[in-house]
């Protein structure tokens, strides 16, 4: 346990001080690395990477990809169609060796991780009339899934006793999910409020939004976390790795955010919290 919090502390304090930089840049970069590393983690639990090149061209993407955002449009476009044409042939050319269906899943899979972390960036450069906007965003996906899973952990130790699903995750309880849920929705509204005051008049944000923001991305973070789990559960392995002493590998961190960050970025592309 205390492993498991002096990591957590110093990875926050890192985390912070990259989304503080003034050059976003150096978070797109810092997503890059995530990106890959978690990608190269499913490939290494699912044991694909023995078979050499089959996971070099995913990972290369993965560290590509978070810069699609920055690229024009239509070499973002030409960038992703390249992939998808590599993957084909990577397809036809190990169909002897792995199984079509488990290389098809894998790289199904290394699709979802990638531009799901991706989003980090896709976020921080979001057009909008202020750049801060962006950095309060990604703050408050991290805020909806972490602080959930959090919230969850600690109910769920003390008061939990229904478990929804055992045999795939056995310390989730309902009555974990429904206090993360709580937290969430409280820590995503402090940072609302908090950011209002940042903004004084020169613009509004939405209680509501973030409110209903975070009744969604909390059941979400779960989802990540299960999906994650049923890979690991699959392959046999406790943790994707070691990055992270305490906690595991990249994609034990960033698991609950994988389904979180897209909504987010659909949010402020589409329904703007900040008016």
């Amino acid at each position: 346990m205390k492993t498991r919090i002096i990591t957590g502390v110093l990875a926050g304090a890192l985390m912070l001080l990259i989304l503080f930089l003034p050059w976003s840049i150096v978070l797109t970069v810092a997503t890059s690395l995530i990106t890959a590393i978690a990608v190269y983690e499913v490939f290494t639990v699912t044991g694909i990477h023995r078979h050499g090149g089959v996971d070099s061209v995913a990972i290369v993407f993965a560290l590509i990809a978070p810069f699609l955002s920055r690229m024009p449009g239509r070499a973002a476009t030409i960038t992703c169609l390249m992939y998808v044409v590599m993957l084909l042939l990577l397809m036809a050319l190990y169909c002897k060796e792995i199984p079509a269906k488990r290389l098809a899943a894998v790289f199904a899979v290394s699709l979802i991780v990638t531009f799901s972390l991706s989003c980090i960036s896709y976020i921080r450069t979001v057009p909008s009339p202020r750049d801060s906007d962006g950095l309060f965003y990604i703050i408050l996906a991290m805020m909806a899934a972490w602080v959930a899973d959090t919230g969850a952990y600690f109910v769920g130790s003390f008061f939990g006793k229904h478990k929804p699903c055992p045999r795939l995750s056995p310390k989730k309880t309902v009555e974990g999910l429904v206090g993360g849920m709580v937290f969430s929705v409280v820590f995503c509204l402090l940072t609302g409020w908090v950011y209002q005051l940042c903004l004084g008049d020169v613009a509004e944000v939405s209680y509501i939004g973030i409110f209903l923001l975070a009744l969604i991305c909390a059941p979400l973070s779960v989802v990540g976390d299960l999906f994650a789990s049923l890979i690991k559960r699959i392959c046999k392995v406790k943790d994707y790795g070691n990055i992270f002493p305490g906690h595991g590998g990249m994609m034990d961190r960033f698991d609950s955010l994988l389904f979180v960050l897209p909504v987010v970025y659909f949010t402020a592309r589409v329904l703007p919290l900040v008016g």
